[in-house]
């Protein structure tokens, strides 16, 4: 079956998320125990790399992609699905921003803050040149200790390993644990920390946005022959992608925000959103 047969055919992307969960995250952590790892960091960091180093750009970077090449392998395989077929790593498979969801969706409705009104992309790419240039204004220690990446493995293998609690009772694992509660498990939709500090996020975003205006390239979009303007999808985009502004009678698709999980798809009564080439 070809990969955008399943990604057409798939009603519920849970069981995809649960599996990128038991391949990544503990007690089974599958694919960090193949390279020597028990968590995501280290040799399975998709974000360390991104940082530069106090060594020198060039030689800097070089150590980060031989320290952690898996990470690198794994962000470069996700922008080439990204490029093609969409952010279906993201919206499918990445664990992490699949934990916070799936966590907060358990959570009542009426616990939860609305991020809709932060300009996303603003946000995102100038914390991005924040994480980027870490290392030399002192942040980049700070932004591993933040990192979703770090505190959700540590979250799901607490139970097994003391040390992961311990660290989690700290002043800067707390401080990380309170940061991915109220921007990922309270966070309505649960992807604002994805839609607005991931740096994976980010550059796939790009990616995303960039292979959107190529005709080969499979996205989620809208017809707009077809949509009849409700904002239905509006209120169900979780990374606040759709936006329906007063001057238009059909709603707008942000595609560097857009993660491809289709949900706005489901609720659009009028049939207007497709996965596909974009339409001539």
């Amino acid at each position: 079956m070809r990969i955008t047969e399943l990604f057409g055919r798939v009603k519920h992307r849970y069981l995809f998320i649960l599996a990128g969960m038991l391949l990544f995250l503990p007690p089974l952590n599958l694919i960090p125990q193949t390279v020597g790892e028990t968590n995501m960091c280290g040799k399975v960091c998709p974000r360390l790399f991104l940082i530069l180093s106090t060594k020198g750009i060039a030689s800097g970077a070089l150590s980060n992609v031989q320290a952690m090449w898996f990470g690198v392998g794994l962000v470069a395989t996700v922008l080439i699905i990204t490029f093609f077929f969409g952010r279906l790593w993201c919206s499918h498979l990445c664990p992490i921003g699949g934990a916070t969801e799936l966590i907060g969706r358990l959570i009542p409705a009426r616990l939860k803050i609305s991020f809709a009104k932060i300009d996303a992309p603003a946000f995102r790419y100038g914390y991005f040149a924040v994480f980027v240039a870490g290392a030399y204004w002192g942040a980049g220690n700070i932004a591993c200790k933040l990192c979703s990446y770090r505190v959700i493995p540590f979250l799901a293998g607490s139970p097994f390993e003391p040390a992961y609690a311990a660290y989690l009772s700290t002043s800067m694992g707390m401080a990380g644990l309170l940061t991915v509660a109220l921007s990922g498990f309270f966070a309505k939709g649960g992807r604002a920390y994805c839609n607005c500090l991931c740096p994976v996020g980010a550059v796939d975003g790009l990616a995303n946005y960039l292979s959107s205006k190529f005709g080969f390239t499979k996205k989620v979009r809208t017809d707009p022959g077809k949509c009849v303007g409700c904002g239905q999808c509006v209120t169900t985009c979780m990374v606040w992608a759709l936006k329906k502004p007063e001057a238009t009678e059909t709603v707008q698709r942000d595609t560097l925000s857009c993660v491809s999980c289709m949900e706005c798809a489901k609720s659009c009564p009028a049939g207007a959103i497709y996965y596909g080439k974009r339409q001539k």
